[in-house]
């Protein structure tokens, strides 16, 4: 594609033509002639992920050494007539993680709090259990224990609780940071927002951007989105409506900022993973915050997190990355330190499970390439893999597979639309399917409370749902668009979450996964009538009874 010097001219943004990129906008003044091909690939891909997506807008930030580079694309306004600006605020989610990690290291340095002691050494109030120790650093890497979204005071005065013993597996806890985020708060005795703005922003010159996400600013935001159905899980695009707006003053996620801040914040990060902290943390303490990093997932030894930061592994370099979700919008960041590339990217859109980290990833390599003279990578397919239909098509009782990925059901029919592993949506129940297998061949399907059983197939019958499963099955919601709302299906003896996440009860009527013997999520039951609760307390949030 020809490249039009235009688009790189500084004070203006022009659109760019061609097929996939006819929306977005590059301010990139002084780009080079390699540099301006990347960008036009990375806004190519930008426009691919819009599409596929369906995401109203999104704004990205580049940085290839001292070079800088914004990309726009979509409308700030729900009307669609005012472009987005350089200005414009955008919710970061997680990266605020690691403002709130870098403000402990601060503290480390300062001799204020010891990373290796519990958290109760500083924050006696922390509503902590007593069968071991919390520590600071262990809160930064989610090796604690601690539930994922419990609200760190409960009502009643009660204690927090722990899926495992500390450092014998890895959990993600917003929880946690919200401690270590009231912990900062006590210790200095101003809001972390005070803290953040002036500890981390103020040194690294970013004047515009916040600690705290409040109702006064939100004309400062792009309009933003959040699924038209909650309450039903979708695919790669759903469909959209103006999302619900939430405060946030939160040590898990409450940074706002804008694109050229967010320059700053990467060339602080690039600096970090080559050990440099200045002017944030002392030298020493950024080789600590990169020191250690801990295993996710036993199955993939190379992604690591440490203290707010994902390390990651792509095409053999070694990068630093992290996400962000908020109710509204949704965001990535990588760089890759020895390259002296990063970028981070935002959409105006929350509550899909989305996240631009494909985006991101591919920018920090297309410039890293470009800069060194390499073919520009081929970015990452964002379909799903292929699904072989062969395996589902064929009749399951009163359910019909057509080899075309249609189902027939009751009087209805669909197409069915992936979203996991054996797993389908369509548009006739809002339950998904799970196909089941054995020796690798589909047997049965299991949907809402029933099991269907392939024709030809011999499967052993399910056992009586007994009565206090059949009880608590039902829909359980809450209007906190944090939390949202979950199906129980009584399926046989065993109760599951959406109709296909098995629940097992671990005494008292507290329920976890079946899945894992360690998941911190809890669930349990209050406000029985006729034996019926009303009421589900998941991991210390309340959700209503609300069947049809």
């Amino acid at each position: 594609m020809p490249i039009d010097r235009r688009l790189f001219l500084g004070g203006g943004a022009a659109a760019l033509v061609g097929p996939g990129i006819a929306r977005a906008s590059i301010i990139a003044a002084g780009a080079t002639p390699a540099q301006r091909s990347a960008l036009t690939a990375i806004a190519g891909y930008l426009e691919d992920h819009r599409r596929h997506f369906g995401l109203p807008a999104m704004g990205m930030v580049v940085v290839d050494g001292g070079f800088t580079a914004l990309i726009h694309s979509g409308h700030r306004n729900f009307e669609r007539t005012e472009p987005l600006r350089p200005d414009d605020l955008w919710q970061i989610g997680s990266i605020s993680k690691s403002f709130v990690a870098a403000i402990c290291l601060q503290l480390a340095s300062e001799h204020k709090i010891d990373l290796e002691a519990d958290i109760r050494s500083v924050l006696p109030e922390a509503p902590l259990p007593d069968d071991g120790a919390f520590t600071i650093r262990g809160l930064l890497d989610h090796t604690t224990g601690l539930p994922d979204f419990a609200p760190q005071f409960q009502p009643d005065g009660g204690k927090l609780w722990r899926g495992f013993a500390a450092g014998s597996h890895w959990s993600y806890s917003n929880t946690g940071y919200d401690l270590l985020g009231t912990m900062i708060a006590r210790i200095e005795g101003v809001p972390l927002a005070r803290s953040i703005e002036t500890r981390v922003c103020a040194r690294l010159g970013m004047a515009a951007t916040h600690g705290i996400i409040p109702w006064r600013d939100r004309t400062r935001f792009p309009a933003s989105y959040s699924p038209l159905r909650p309450d039903r899980r979708g695919g790669d695009r759903v469909a959209l409506a103006p999302a619900p707006w939430g405060d946030a003053a939160l040590g898990a996620g409450s940074v706002a900022s804008t694109l050229p801040d967010m320059a700053k914040y990467l060339r602080f990060m690039i600096g970090v993973g080559n050990g440099h902290g200045g002017p944030v943390v002392p030298d020493a303490m950024a080789r600590l915050w990169l020191a250690k990093p801990v295993v996710q997932v036993p199955a993939i030894p190379a992604e690591t997190y440490g203290m707010g930061l994902m390390h990651r592994l792509a095409n053999g370099r070694a990068l630093l990355h992290h996400t962000g979700g908020m109710v509204c919008f949704s965001s990535s960041f990588h760089v890759d330190p020895a390259a002296g590339t990063g970028a981070f990217a935002s959409c105006a859109v929350g509550g899909t499970g989305y996240r631009p980290r494909l985006l991101t990833m591919f920018a920090v390599e297309a410039m890293r390439c470009a800069g060194a003279g390499l073919p520009l990578p081929t970015p990452t397919d964002l379909g799903r893999p292929p699904v072989k239909a062969a395996d589902f098509a064929g009749s399951f009782g009163p359910v019909t597979i057509r080899p075309d990925l249609q189902i027939v059901a009751f009087g209805k029919s669909s197409a069915l639309e992936p979203i996991g592993p054996d797993m389908f949506i369509s548009q006739i129940d809002d339950l998904p399917l799970l196909f089941n297998r054995e020796a690798g061949a589909v047997t049965s399907l299991a949907w809402g409370s029933a099991r269907h059983v392939r024709d030809g197939r011999t499967v052993p019958a399910l056992p009586p749902v007994p009565p206090h499963i059949a009880a608590r099955a039902g829909r359980y919601q809450t209007d906190d668009p944090w939390v949202g709302g979950i199906t129980l299906v009584a399926r046989g003896d065993t109760l599951f979450a959406d109709g296909t996440d098995p629940l097992v009860d671990i005494g008292s009527d507290t329920w976890r996964s079946a899945a894992s013997d360690w998941d911190p999520e809890r669930v349990r039951f209050a406000g029985f009538v006729d034996g019926r609760p009303q009421l589900l307390i998941a991991s210390g949030r309340v959700l209503e009874r609300r069947d049809d």
